[in-house]
């Protein structure tokens, strides 16, 4: 409906003003079609390649393997753990590859970063406990490399918001040269949350959209606070039941309660599954035997776990589509799983995991090889045509359009589907008739006509 709309209008004309009259949907903002924009210059026979979740998806394999490769030198950490639990999502839950890999949907970065994020915080708190010179610089390192993560994740998806958190518990545990990284952070910030706040005013006329209660600003191609408002609630409430009879208004018209058990009965099952039930059971039993053995990390997993659980309960609250916080639940699911590997793994002799590292890594091969060249009929599910494989480079889609006569000579391209793909601009799956142009072009953007 717009992630291929919203990245030509910015290879076409940029940002541009009032955007999200046109279609409330391209005024997201999202940082990752930008870099998705970039990577369009990619072409093969003249056909338009868009390959940006390779970089997140090469990401999470290198990053698995190199925890496999440092638990083959017998270097036996939770950090690195983890790193192999990261196989995890791509065997489990294999839509991940299928369906968001050959797309421009940036759920699969946000699902890929987040865990990542977990990641540098553990290893951050595991090189704070190892004694050695030019410990002092690489925790700097990672602490920027972890704010620049935790920054720029809300801005390409506002559900990953509470990975901030991640950078303050790092911040808050520096016990030196704090002036240094406040500085440091102040201008990291800057650089990344700045260009995404200004573009959010250039496209909607609000700071956070949608969220129409930061109304700072008055610009005429600002969208109307009650338009704003009903997207915030339409995402939520669409995330919650999206085929209830009676639409998105039956599900307002709920009660917290009523919609939980609307969302445990059509979704509940699918997020509730075995490894989450069986990732809480562990992850208390771990916490129970941290404070038994005392052992050093215990306070620093137990305030990641509880940042991880922050995650999940305002992913929850916000938009419950499991696509969203599927990053928060795999990432609470590595931990607990991670946690209870590192005890059995100290406990046991260094051959011993030398076989069990061989052999987990034998396992994964197989499973990615299966699930990116062998399952076929996965694919075809996408269109039912084997023409529709991974490995295949085709075209956008066309789909048929209606040209649609606003005012003052402004003609909507509208897809009779309802999906634009990569239509010619202006293109909107839905009609605003309130909607005239702010100048003699594209490119000077759009604004309510009253």
């Amino acid at each position: 409906m717009y992630h291929a709309q919203a990245v030509k209008w910015i290879n076409e004309h940029g940002t541009v003003y009032g955007l999200g009259n046109l279609h409330y949907r391209l005024a997201f903002n999202s940082s990752w079609f930008y870099f998705a924009a970039f990577f369009d210059i990619l072409s093969f026979d003249g056909r338009i390649a868009h390959v940006i979740n390779l970089v997140p998806y090469t990401l999470l394999l290198l990053i698995c393997f190199s925890g496999f490769y440092n638990l083959f030198k017998r270097n036996i950490s939770v950090s690195q753990i983890l790193k192999c639990l990261l196989a995890l999502p791509i065997c489990a839950a294999p839509f991940l590859t299928i369906v968001f890999l050959p797309s421009l949907s940036p759920d699969l970065l946000v699902a890929v970063l987040i865990p990542y994020a977990l990641i540098l915080t553990i290893d951050y708190c595991e090189k704070r406990e190892t004694p050695g010179g030019g410990q002092a610089e690489r925790h700097g390192e990672t602490y920027i490399l972890l704010l620049c993560l935790s920054l720029f994740l809300p801005t390409v998806k506002l559900s990953s918001l509470p990975v901030l958190l991640f950078a303050v518990f790092i911040a808050v545990k520096a016990e030196s040269r704090k002036i240094k990284l406040l500085l440091t952070s102040s201008l990291v910030g800057a650089i990344i949350l700045l260009p995404f706040l200004l573009g959010n005013v250039l496209l909607s006329g609000y700071l956070l959209f949608p969220v129409p209660q930061i109304d700072l600003f008055s610009f005429d191609w600002k969208v109307p606070y009650e338009a704003a408002e009903n997207v915030r609630r339409s995402i939520k409430y669409f995330a919650i039941h999206p085929g209830i009879e009676g639409g998105i208004g039956a599900v307002a018209g709920m009660s917290t309660l009523e919609w939980i058990q609307s969302w445990l009965a059509r979704t509940g099952g699918e997020v509730i599954n075995f490894w989450t039930v069986t990732a809480f059971v562990l992850a208390i039993m771990f916490i129970i035997i941290c404070f038994v053995r005392r052992l050093r990390l215990c306070l620093d997993i137990l305030a990641t776990q509880t940042i991880l659980l922050i995650g999940i309960v305002y992913w929850f609250f916000s938009a419950p589509a499991y696509r969203f916080g599927i990053g928060w639940i795999w990432a609470f699911i590595i931990l607990a799983y991670g946690n209870c590997i590192y005890l059995v793994l100290q406990s046991v002799g260094p051959r011993f995991v030398e076989y069990v590292v061989r052999g987990t890594l034998v396992v994964l091969t197989v499973a990615l090889v299966n699930v990116l060249l062998i399952r076929w009929d996965s694919f075809e599910l996408l269109s039912h045509d084997s023409g529709d494989l991974l490995l295949n480079v085709r075209p956008l889609p066309s789909e048929k359009m209606k040209a649609v006569q606003i005012h003052d000579g402004l003609v909507i391209n509208v897809p009779l589907k309802e999906r634009g793909w990569n239509a010619e601009l202006p293109g909107s799956p839905y009609v605003n008739h309130n909607l005239q142009l702010r100048g003699n072009t594209l490119g000077k953007g759009f604004r309510p006509a009253n």
